[in-house]
């Protein structure tokens, strides 16, 4: 097993999500010596099922251990929003998915194997009980102990165990890509949940939708075709956050949701409201505009430090993703006082710092930039804010970014200031990517067709990121192609993950028309040969183009307030 350090050894103060992410990670690998080494799958077309029992076994080993944390978020945050970004694509993929050349193994990793699958998984013990789980668990471990097994071996222990048509179960869930489309509303007095299937195969997905309906009185949990009150305020679709779907509410009703996140009692149902909610954003029935502003004005009041850090690290996206430059400048000067104020009054060192970097990331303001160079300069942290050595780092590279005209002195400095030798080598690989000069940055990039420069991956896709960064997107959109087209040779000659990472470090910066033609042209001439798996990573890195362009193109970015007051 092969770990990153900076999973494992975080630096000082860190924030409870790295706190939770590095114990979830050696929790996932110890569960390894019974899900994949123990009990081995036969071929790669199951290779999930060693994933999804290390990641599901994983949140129950680290549960203990957090006996402050509400798990039942933390499972929603840690899966929902993965999955459903590739679920939500063109390119989305089933959790079992053949394989007929092990080259090719590697494009079935990402987040349906490693995020879907639990969900998945967590559905099935709810179905059949968790003590017939447990067993029948049990009953596959032993049966199989040194040996090879499928996924269908399992399937057929379980059955064996309950009245529920498993197989089925499993058809929908395990052998097919996508989620269903939910139509939630209020007819005749009854709640209505209307499934569809966004690939027209007339797929169902065995589940219970339970809703939660907002009225003077409180709160009532609601089920489909239930009766609901005359006085409904709100609706949040996903009670508890234990279906799987692309909920959708009109947009007054996703409005009405929007303003009531702080009135939902239970941490988990409030982030169940802000996963459904960023759906609303992205299918264009919520404008990014409106969702900043609400999701900034609920912060503040935000009890859960999960929930809180979500929130922050929606906001950024949107910022960044679904504003247009004009907009961005606008929002920025309220934003960064947001987050600044955020770090003022956390109690905890860990998320005093975390709130530290999300400023730094969203700075634009030239009062904002001088600060930030000021601290840089002289390695002087907000009151209660520690940084390492590659905090200072990332503060000169984001000044690189905003074009300060100290920059190259700013980049040459830091990396003699940089005393660990592995993070000078990381500094150093990337520091071209986020030069002024166009012509130093393409060069850069041009090093990448020889294979022995991409040899350490980690830094190309730091580079990358630098390279199509949102304030570097438009003069890096020439290249977006280029790098399309050397992806089959990535996927040939680096690490399984490679692929995906290069794609979406390439792509996510982007949110042009112009720059959603230059995939749409390359996916529309891609030859018979091609790979269909690297296809559809292809389309899924290209999803938060598509609907970028589509938001920002059509007036639907700024809404009716966009200041994040």
């Amino acid at each position: 097993i092969y770990y990153r350090d900076s999973s494992l050894m975080l630096d000082e103060n860190p924030p409870q999500s790295r706190l939770l992410g590095r114990a979830g990670l050696i929790a996932h690998e110890t569960a390894h010596m019974w899900f994949g080494d123990l009990v081995t799958m036969d071929w790669f077309n199951d290779v999930w099922t060693k994933e999804v029992y290390a990641n599901f076994m994983a949140a129950k080993i680290v549960e203990p251990s957090f006996p402050e944390i509400d798990h039942r978020l933390r499972f929603l945050l840690s899966h929902y929003p993965s999955a459903y970004g590739v679920d939500r694509t063109e390119g989305a993929n089933a959790i079992r998915q053949e394989l007929d050349n092990l080259n090719e193994a590697g494009s079935l990793y990402g987040a349906i194997i490693y995020q879907k699958a639990p969900i998945v998984m967590r559905m099935l013990e709810s179905r059949i009980g968790e003590e017939t789980f447990r067993e029948g668990i049990q009953e596959y471990l032993s049966r199989f102990s040194y040996g090879i097994a499928t996924w269908p071996a399992l399937i057929e222990i379980l059955d064996a165990r309950s009245p529920e048509d498993l197989a089925s179960w499993s058809r929908a869930w395990v052998e097919e890509p996508g989620r269903p489309v939910v139509e939630v509303s209020v007819e005749d007095g009854r709640l209505q949940f209307r499934e569809s299937d966004p690939f027209g195969r007339n797929l169902t997905w065995p589940q219970e939708h339970q809703a939660l309906v907002g009225t003077r009185r409180g709160a009532v949990e609601v089920a489909g075709g239930d009766s609901v009150p005359v006085d409904v305020l709100w609706i949040l679709p996903n009670r508890g956050g234990l279906g799987y779907a692309d909920y959708r509410l009109s947009p007054t009703e996703s409005g009405r949701l929007l303003e009531a996140v702080p009135s939902l009692a239970e941490p988990v149902d409030r982030g169940a409201a802000w996963v459904t909610l960023r759906d609303a954003v992205l299918n264009g029935t919520l404008s990014p505009g409106d969702f900043l502003a609400a999701a900034a004005h609920h912060l503040r009041s935000e009890p859960e430090e999960l929930l809180r850090q979500h929130v922050g690290g929606l906001l950024r996206t949107t910022y960044w993703n679904l504003l247009g430059p004009d907009e961005r400048a606008r929002v920025a000067p309220d934003l960064e006082a947001l987050f600044d104020e955020m770090r003022a009054v956390a109690e905890s060192p860990g998320e005093r710092n975390a709130w530290f970097s999300a400023w730094r990331d969203v700075v634009l303001t030239q009062d904002g930039i001088a600060r930030m160079e000021e601290i840089w300069r002289s390695e002087t942290p907000p009151d209660g804010v520690t940084l390492s050595e590659w905090d200072y780092a990332e503060m000169a590279r984001e000044l690189a970014l905003r074009g300060v005209s100290s920059a190259p002195e700013v980049m040459s400095a830091q990396l003699e200031r940089l005393e660990d030798p592995d993070r000078k080598r990381r500094f150093e690989a990337s520091a071209p990517a986020a030069s002024p000069d166009p012509q130093v940055r393409e060069s850069w990039f041009e090093r990448l067709r020889a294979v022995e420069n991409r040899a350490v991956e980690s830094q190309v896709l730091e580079g990358m990121g630098l390279l199509h960064h949102p304030l570097r997107a438009r003069e890096s959109e020439h290249l977006i192609r280029p790098a399309l087209e050397l992806t089959w040779e990535i996927q040939q000659t680096g690490d399984i993950f490679f692929p995906g990472r290069w794609l979406g470090a390439t792509l996510d910066g982007h949110q042009t028309e112009s720059a959603a033609r230059v995939v749409r042209q390359f996916v529309d001439g891609l030859p018979e040969a091609y790979p269909d798996k690297l296809r559809g990573k292809v389309l899924q890195a290209a999803d938060g183009v598509y609907r970028a362009a589509r938001i920002t193109s059509s007036g639907r970015a700024s809404g009716t307030g966009t200041s994040p007051q």
